[in-house]
């Protein structure tokens, strides 16, 4: 097991493993190093000293346990030219640490083409330029890319980082491409935009995808939306760590902003409750997209006001909250309900109270919990012995995929393999994935 940054191995003392409130897991000397107090990995703010950071007590308990084996968790096989699978460790396929492939297969490039970017304008010629300019005017773009039997998509927009510039660039230089105008349809049409070559009609299920010998299962896709426009996004993590009497011109400009927002990302509730609610108040006529930590019950009601929201993830309940957890009541008239879901360390009856709610529409839930444990004293959501009560209990109707995270809640593969095999009579026809087990991703929201 290495840390991702300095590829070196974890251990308890100097490099111990520590979870950084974004998610990810870096070990303690990485953090120190760092200068600028954030996440080496996403670059988000990390509050408070790392050494007071938890410890990711599942990576020590591998490291603890010779039992284990000391395969790294992602690894890419040269040979197959993919993620592992079990056949490439058999097989005793060439394999390495993805961090570790990917500077092998840079090796010498970052050097060289450093001497080449003064003369990189001048790549392109002709028809070139004009694709480079198109390329680097608009405002995002999709993005299609097919090779060695693979299929990669995402989109990038267009902002004044130079290195996106200088991709658009070399794509319009090194890329044969082609032209044509697609005309989109106006943001007040009710139909959906159309479907991208490959992909299936709007408002129908795709094939599933193609078996593969034990591949790390996929992110969902998010579900199609009706309107041409991409998603207008705002990100407050930042801003929001601040308490009421600190960035307060700052936050009144966000205020003004929100109106009209449909991705909001990154609220901490906690530290200026006031202006965190009022700032999911503005946006709650248009967003559809929305992350939050340590809500507290006014937040998690403005949920309910916002009609238009389909993807959720809501993460952290402090001890006022476990005290007394709020408990939400059924979706009012005209809110159609959220289509995916993670949670992470809300109490228990908050939680069930929230897949309730969403009982009707909820798609894909990601949740936070463990196992039954050895003995009961962790409690909800270290240890839970009757999640398939409780899933039952809430009413999840239209629920395709649960995928059960395990980070700070210890990992038994035995004990996950009896639950998962409990959950699925009561969940017929759900996908039931474990994302240790699955090796499901945790991916960005």
């Amino acid at each position: 097991m290495e840390c991702d940054i300095c590829l070196e191995d974890y251990n308890q003392a100097e490099r111990v493993p520590k979870m950084v409130p974004c998610g990810h897991t870096v070990c303690l000397l990485c953090l120190q190093r760092s200068v600028s107090r954030q996440c080496p990995t996403c670059r988000r703010v990390v509050d408070g000293p790392p050494d007071a950071l938890p410890n990711n007590f599942t990576l020590l308990r591998l490291i603890e346990d010779p039992a284990h084996s000391v395969r790294p968790l992602r690894g890419w096989c040269s040979d197959c030219r993919a993620t592992t699978s079990p056949r490439c460790w058999d097989e005793e396929h060439d394999i390495l640490p993805e961090k570790k492939a990917l500077r092998r297969y840079l090796q010498g490039a970052l050097q060289k083409a450093a001497g080449q970017l003064e003369a990189v304008e001048d790549l392109c010629q002709g028809e070139q330029v004009d694709h480079a300019l198109t390329l680097l005017s608009a405002e995002s773009w999709n993005l299609t890319l097919q090779g060695g039997g693979h299929e990669l998509t995402g989109t990038v927009g267009n902002t004044e980082d130079p290195l996106t510039q200088l991709m658009w660039l070399l794509l319009a230089a090194k890329a044969t491409l082609s032209k044509s105008r697609v005309q989109t349809l106006p943001p007040t049409s009710a139909s959906p935009p159309p479907a991208a070559a490959g992909s299936p009609p709007p408002g129908t299920q795709g094939p599933p995808p193609a078996a593969a010998s034990p591949p790390p299962a996929a992110p969902s896709p998010r579900p199609l939306r009706p309107e041409a426009q991409p998603l207008r996004e705002m990100t407050v993590y930042e801003i929001s760590l601040n308490g009421p009497n600190k960035q307060k011109k700052e936050k009144a400009a966000l205020l003004a902003k929100a109106p009209g927002v449909t991705r909001l990302l990154d609220v901490s509730c906690h530290k200026d409750s006031a202006w965190s609610l009022q700032l999911l108040q503005r946006v709650a006529p248009s967003i559809e997209e929305l992350a939050i930590v340590y809500p507290r019950e006014p937040h998690l009601r403005a949920l309910h006001a916002m009609p238009r929201l389909r993807r959720l993830q809501v993460s952290g309940g402090d001890a006022a909250m476990r005290a007394q957890p709020p408990e939400l009541p059924a979706l009012p008239p005209g809110h159609a309900g959220l289509q995916w879901l993670r949670v992470i360390q809300l109490p228990r009856a908050t939680t069930q109270s929230l897949l309730r709610a969403h009982g009707r529409s909820l798609e894909e839930l990601q949740l936070l919990v463990g196992t039954a444990g050895r003995d009961g004293r962790d409690g909800w959501p270290v240890c839970c012995g009757d999640l398939p009560s409780l899933l039952q209990q809430s009413g999840l109707q239209a629920l395709k995929r649960l995928v059960l995270r395990r980070f700070v809640t210890g990992h038994e593969p035995a004990a996950c393999s009896e639950q998962r095999a409990e959950v699925r009579p009561v969940l017929p026809g759900v996908e039931v994935l474990c994302g240790w087990c699955d090796r499901v991703r945790l991916e960005e929201f």
